[in-house]
């Protein structure tokens, strides 16, 4: 079996380190547990930070989005039927005046329709490149506190801001990055704030930390911890030795989970959290290249919504567990935050903290399978066998003769004869058709249509 090392990020807080046998699997399927149902707040999964601040593992990924939905969108999750208290930008989007005003809307919805007159609100926003060094992280953090302020000052709202740095430095060989163009079109203000950080690269990142640093020791403000994105493990290196605060959070994307595992152990030893984004368009938007890890996911959801089903786990808005609830799930229960950007009402509510939360801790052998079917859809690498729906026919009443029959070219293949009294059993796919025989004639013939889903097994009595 194919060992996936984005395993790595979810077993190094299980120390020592063993190697991924299947004792250890057990061990993660304990560990999943264990986070899972530990620290809550209001109702929903969280993990405690370094600091002791709690912060919701399911949130909503804004920075992209039309601005003109977020007010809505924002509203929405922070309802009962959702609990998504999590909310994901940056200072470059320039959208953060309608995240506060989408956070205002649903706080005063919650007061007028619940008689909830208290919610606490998690936002994380971001310094951009061109803001790099003390004074312009100064600056644009200042900005973003001008832009969040009618969230921050609603009788309300219990605002929780998180701050990053979101790149170490602008990259010259990065094409969308172009270091001296962003510089000239900054506004005057900006770029009086400090100087260039274009022309000190290596150190001008060390700057804003202390910037940072300095914020989230001022008990007067709303920042409650900070941390870094795209930073790589010499980065982080570089910081842990000259930090006074170390941090409190990275955000990395699904591939950077996959391909440094490295710095993922360096942020279990250190206890800084880890937020991955850019899941659905790095695990799902490749899932046509490895079709049979999607199924191995699609059986994972099918054996959780049986589950699910037996318990009586469904929220009312609820009917089955998806793929990609799968893999949200997984990560959340691993202690690791989610942040999916989506305008699609369903699928926030499929995104929801009410949601994932209701899906039950996945067993070791659904971890396992989970693991190495997303390494196979991020790096495009499928899994060696496919996943099944398994066929058991029971000839009881005299010989049968199985053909498997595409219906499409009406072509045929003998998969077997069955003895009276005996029973075959098939894999197989949902759509898929059979013939059933009543001899080698091929006069009398039953047809069989595959339904269900993966992971499903059926009797077939002839």
């Amino acid at each position: 079996m194919k060992v996936s090392i984005f395993l790595m990020p979810l077993i190094l807080a299980l120390q020592p380190f063993e190697g991924l046998s299947q004792g250890l699997f057990k061990k993660m399927a304990k560990f999943a547990q264990k986070q899972f149902t530990g620290s809550m707040l209001k109702g929903i999964a969280t993990r405690t930070l370094s600091n002791g601040l709690d912060l919701p593992l399911i949130g909503l990924g804004v920075g992209n989005m039309l601005m003109d939905l977020i007010p809505s969108m924002i509203s929405r999750s922070l309802q009962p039927d959702k609990k998504v208290y999590l909310f994901d930008t940056s200072n470059i989007s320039h959208n953060e005046l309608y995240v506060a005003r989408g956070i205002v809307e649903g706080a005063e919805i919650l007061e007028q329709e619940y008689g909830i007159d208290k919610i606490e609100v998690h936002v994380i926003t971001k310094v951009w490149y061109t803001h790099l060094g003390y004074e312009r992280t100064l600056f644009a953090v200042q900005s973003s506190l001008n832009a969040l302020k009618d969230a921050i000052d609603h009788e309300n709202v219990d605002l929780k801001l998180h701050i990053m740095i979101h790149w170490p430095r602008c990259y010259d060989n990065v094409p969308w990055m172009n270091c001296i163009l962003e510089e000239n079109e900054l506004p005057p203000d900006d770029k009086a704030a400090g100087p260039p950080p274009h022309l000190d690269k290596a150190n001008a990142w060390k700057g804003s930390w202390k910037a940072l640093e300095s914020l989230v020791t001022n008990e007067e403000n709303v920042v409650s911890s900070i941390g870094v994105s795209n930073f790589h493990l010499k980065e982080l290196e570089m910081l842990e030795k000259l930090a006074t605060i170390k941090p409190h959070i990275l955000q990395t994307d699904a591939w950077s989970l996959l391909h440094d595992p490295m710095m993922i152990d360096f942020c279990h030893k250190h206890d800084i959290h880890v937020i991955a984004h850019n899941l659905m368009d790095g695990v799902f938007l490749k899932a046509d290249k490895a079709p049979f890890a999607f199924n191995h996911l699609s059986v994972v959801a099918n054996e959780l919504t049986k589950t699910m089903k037996a318990k009586g786990l469904f929220p009312s808005d609820m009917e089955e567990v998806t793929p990609a609830q799968v893999v949200l799930a997984w990560l959340v229960q691993h202690s690791i935050s989610i942040i999916p950007r989506t305008v699609n009402l369903r699928h926030l509510q499929e995104n929801s903290a009410v949601q994932l939360g209701s899906i039950p801790a996945m067993n070791d052998k659904q971890v396992q399978i989970v693991a190495l079917a997303a390494e196979a859809m991020i790096s495009e690498e499928d899994m060696r066998d496919d996943a099944h729906i398994k066929i058991t026919f029971h000839a009881k009443t005299r010989d049968i003769y199985l053909w498997w029959y595409d219906k499409e070219f009406g072509g045929e293949i003998q998969v077997a004869k069955i003895d009276q009294g005996d029973t075959f059993e098939e894999e197989s796919h949902p759509g898929h058709m059979f013939k059933l025989y009543d001899g080698p004639e091929k006069n009398n013939y039953e047809l069989f249509s595959v339904e269900g889903k993966y992971g499903d097994h059926h009797h077939v009595e002839l």
